[in-house]
């Protein structure tokens, strides 16, 4: 089924030129409307999304997981979740697509792991124009042509916007709690917790039971917890860390495969490049020769 679904940098497009310092932004309604606000189901590889809904409503589907999305909004989506929208005509905002790599300056500038890495709704209660600016002054930077500091600009927006989105994430757990949600916002600290963990001990390749067992919860309580709130069980979120992980050293290493394999806990490279193919449809060395091609068109 997953094969079936379209792998692509941005919906609607067959150019491909993904770069480490990849970073895509425009409004909500100009691809929207393209489509007759029907966008089908598919996934971006390396790639996180948040979408800014200042205006008008839908539903989305992430990875199973249908939601009735209302503005004003932030929908996160992390890299290779299947997702799909069927939004209203009056749909205004703004989508932004950047790279694991952009996330990760941002995670060492804050010392934090790495920030949106995880798929999430955050139902704002007003309109925040704090928000709103920052959105805005960020679309009219990455319209601007190319010069020396367009970039930094741009990574500095990029980092701005982690701080806040993460921020009205916790004020929407904090929320939850004091309104009552007790047991939710239990669920909400385990998910965070365990991401955590995934983020720091990925490496080590642990067992779910083993993650569970460190938060003092059972297997399928947090299998439970990671369908009800990423839409995907605490296996893929572990696999989906491993491999953002793979594609990485692949990219900016010239590390061998096995030496890849090994570095990310696996005794047996052939299983690792099994599991590699697996998850993105490509072998490790395919995977690298289509990076390479991609960053020499880009240079040209």
């Amino acid at each position: 089924m997953l094969k079936s679904i379209p792998t692509v940098q941005l919906y609607g497009e067959e150019v491909w030129q993904q770069t480490p310092d990849y970073l895509h932004c425009e409004p909500l309604i100009t691809r929207s409307r393209e489509h007759r606000f029907q966008i089908r189901p598919h996934r971006h590889p390396g790639i996180t999304q948040v979408f800014h809904l200042r205006r008008g409503q839908g539903e989305a589907k992430i990875d199973g997981r249908r939601l009735e999305v209302k503005a004003p909004s932030l929908i996160l989506i992390s890299p290779m979740s299947v997702h799909d929208f069927a939004w209203s005509a009056d749909v205004s905002g703004t989508v932004v697509s950047v790279a694991t790599a952009r996330l990760e300056r941002a995670r060492r500038s804050q010392d934090t792991p790495v920030p949106l890495s995880h798929t999430s709704l955050v139902r704002l209660k007003q309109q925040d124009r704090e928000l709103d600016l920052l959105f805005e002054m960020l679309l009219e930077e990455y319209r601007r042509p190319p010069d020396s500091a367009r970039d930094g600009a741009l990574q500095a927006f990029v980092n701005l916007l982690t701080v806040r989105v993460e921020r009205l994430e916790q004020e929407q757990i904090e929320e939850q709690r004091l309104g009552g949600g007790e047991r939710q916002h239990r669920g909400q600290l385990h998910l965070k917790r365990f991401l955590d963990e995934v983020n720091r001990d990925y490496v080590q390749q642990r067992t779910v039971e083993s993650y569970a067992e460190e938060l003092g919860i059972t297997a399928p309580y947090l299998n439970q917890l990671c369908r009800e709130l990423t839409g995907r069980n605490a296996l893929q979120i572990i696999h989906e860390r491993l491999i953002i992980e793979a594609r990485r050293s692949l990219i900016y290493t010239a590390l061998r495969v096995s030496e890849i394999a090994y570095e990310l806990g696996f005794s047996d490279p052939a299983y690792f490049t099994r599991f590699f193919r697996r998850h993105t449809g490509h072998s490790p060395r395919e995977f690298r020769q289509l990076k390479a091609q991609d960053r020499t068109s880009s240079v040209s």
